[in-house]
């Protein structure tokens, strides 16, 4: 499976503040402080999400002249300076935000960055540093992107167990059973291929993904060795149909060819 660019989300979990409190004393003052703090934060991100990266950095950067320790602030910086292609500005942003208590969301978004800058080494370490925190509400995800860049890196006995773990955790990831078919299947093991594909199946026909020419060729390939007959049979029915000029339907007219069947 062709590996792709991957990217991840902010969490949007701040509420905006609607009044100021007219209360005095220290207590008082840090509560307003970090309110505006957050306040400055949560612009920042939404106008990261329109796009607008210019207001966005003005108000993140208002933030940090607050608070010059706000984690949020400062991953939200990092993000506005990824997507200017500012790639050490960002990294350092990234860093600060680990480093002010931004948590395992700061440390995931980093990994994810290291692996679009094709530092996969320095991403495999990051994801699993993610994938320790046991209450982290996306650790399947992180699960599955630490597969997807062993994999790269050759590791495939890691990738399986990083993509096992992922589908274990949340069995509605249809590229970690895709991707456990494909690796299955290059290691030989027909059976447990088959049985990823299987999964990946339930998911195609729940509408949660589609079929591709690859992801249909594989099929084909796999109930072909596990004799499923009238799986082959759609899987084909489905692929020539579907994507005549692909690589893979011709793949699969040559496979044919040789198996004496056309």
């Amino acid at each position: 499976m062709k590996a792709l660019r991957i990217a991840a989300s902010l969490l949007m979990s701040v509420v905006l503040v609607g009044c100021v409190t007219t209360t005095t004393g220290p207590f008082a003052e840090k509560k307003d402080l970090d309110q505006a703090v957050d306040t400055y934060t949560q612009i920042g991100y939404r106008h990261f999400e329109r796009d607008n990266l210019f207001e966005a950095k003005r108000a993140l950067n208002q933030a940090l002249e607050l608070d010059r320790r706000a984690a949020g602030a400062h991953l939200g910086l990092a993000r506005v300076f990824e997507r200017e292609r500012e790639v050490e500005l960002a990294e350092k942003h990234f860093n600060d935000s680990i480093r002010f208590g931004g948590g395992t969301e700061s440390r995931f978004q980093y990994a994810v960055f290291l692996y679009n800058e094709r530092r996969l080494d320095d991403a495999l370490s990051q994801f699993q540093q993610v994938t320790q925190d046991t209450f982290y509400e996306r650790r399947a995800q992180s699960f599955e992107f630490q597969g997807l860049t062993a994999r790269r890196l050759g590791d495939a006995d890691l990738a399986i167990a990083s993509y096992e773990r992922a589908v274990t955790l949340n069995r509605s990831l249809p590229n970690s059973h895709l991707a456990l078919a494909e690796l299955r299947r290059e290691k030989g093991q027909v059976r447990q291929a088959y049985q990823a594909y299987s999964n990946f199946i339930g998911l195609v026909r729940a509408g949660q993904i589609n079929q591709t020419a690859s992801s249909l060729w594989l099929g084909i390939r796999l109930a072909s060795a596990m004799s499923d007959v009238d799986m082959q049979s759609s899987l084909e029915l489905q692929l020539r149909n579907r994507f005549p000029e692909s690589n893979q339907f011709r793949e699969y007219q040559q496979w044919r060819q040789d198996q004496g069947l056309s």
